[in-house]
């Protein structure tokens, strides 16, 4: 099971990523709230949450803004939704300044915000009861796609786990208590706007999601051990790797988490490759480019061991390595 443990970390990561602070994201939501008072209609409104979905993703995570590219532009749309209702309460947690109690506070109010939702069945009348913009946008695309609402309150959940300290006694422990609200459930949420192929339902789509979810998130685990040192989080199991007693022990630990991670991760892109046939074949390309990108950093991660504090990444000509040449063209236009 996972136990919490103290927090006595003294040390502090910096990123260096383009991360915003709180007073950014409520400058969003007000300079998003003013468009959707003054739009003609619902149709209107809810065009303004999706153009800051797209802004949220496209600052985040330029390869997944990339690979996005591919959907239909409906499908994208709500991609882009779901990617801000999560990427919000993740904010909460690792980037915005606050204590711990703070946080939790936050993410309670969030959560509130989340079921107080469900009363309200269109844009206008979500903000105007002051439900938040990317809340009463993926209250829309949930009702629009029938996604359960037990998906995005596993993962606030999970997002409380990341507030303390925890550590995990086996992979099946932190796949159960983490990496399913986390991971999976994001996995799920997306199976619904992807859709299923000819005779597949979404129930089939489930499998290979949860695989892909795992093993993406495993991948940023290998990615992140160094990072997530100082910030106080162990996600190797424990049974396959004790955590570090002191920062003279710290190389040796990132090395073989590293390892450790991303040799489960490819067990899981395997299991994952053989269910993208399940998918619409729309919605192909995009996952199944996600999922090569992605496996390629894993596979560096296993194949190049680079010191501690070298953070892995895919080069411009790797990323687009990996996309289909005929549609490139298809890239630079939708990129705008």
């Amino acid at each position: 099971m996972a136990r919490k443990i103290k927090d006595n970390n003294p040390y502090k990561y910096s990123s260096d990523e383009n991360l915003w602070q709180l007073n950014q994201w409520n400058k969003l939501e007000e300079t998003s709230l003013q468009k959707i008072r003054s739009s003609k209609n619902d149709e209107e409104a809810y065009k303004v949450c999706k153009d800051l979905g797209k802004n949220i993703l496209k600052n985040y995570s330029n390869s997944f803004f990339t690979v996005t590219r591919f959907l239909p532009k409906q499908k994208r749309d709500l991609v882009e939704i779901i990617y801000a209702s999560v990427r919000f309460p993740d904010e909460i947690v690792d980037t915005f300044e606050m204590t711990s109690e703070e946080k939790n506070s936050m993410l309670d109010e969030w959560e509130n915000k989340f079921q107080e939702s469900k009363k309200y069945s269109n844009i206008k009348e979500l903000t105007s009861n002051e439900i938040p913009i990317i809340i009463s946008a993926y209250r829309m695309a949930a009702i629009e796609k029938n996604i359960p609402d037990e998906y995005y309150l596993s993962f606030i959940d999970a997002m409380r786990k990341d507030i303390d300290v925890y550590e995990y006694s086996d992979m099946n422990t932190l796949i159960d208590k983490y990496i399913y609200g986390s991971a999976i459930v994001v996995g799920y949420f997306l199976a619904y706007i992807y859709g299923p192929n000819q005779n597949k339902t979404v129930n089939d789509l489930l499998e290979p999601s949860r695989d892909l979810g795992i093993a993406l998130q495993l991948t940023n685990f290998a990615r992140d051990v160094y990072e997530d040192y100082f910030r106080g989080r162990f996600y190797t199991p424990k049974n396959l790797l004790e955590k570090p007693k002191t920062i003279s022990d710290l190389r040796i630990y990132v090395i073989e988490a590293r390892k450790i991670l991303a040799q489960e991760a490819e067990k899981w892109y395997q299991k994952a490759e053989k269910g993208m046939k399940n998918f619409s074949p729309d919605s192909q390309i995009a996952i199944k480019s996600c999922l090569k990108l992605y496996r390629k950093l894993n596979s560096k991660i296993i194949e190049k061991e680079m010191d501690a504090d070298h953070r892995y990444t895919l080069t411009l000509k790797e990323k687009l390595s990996f996309l289909p040449f005929k549609k490139l063209w298809k890239l630079i236009l939708l990129y705008i």
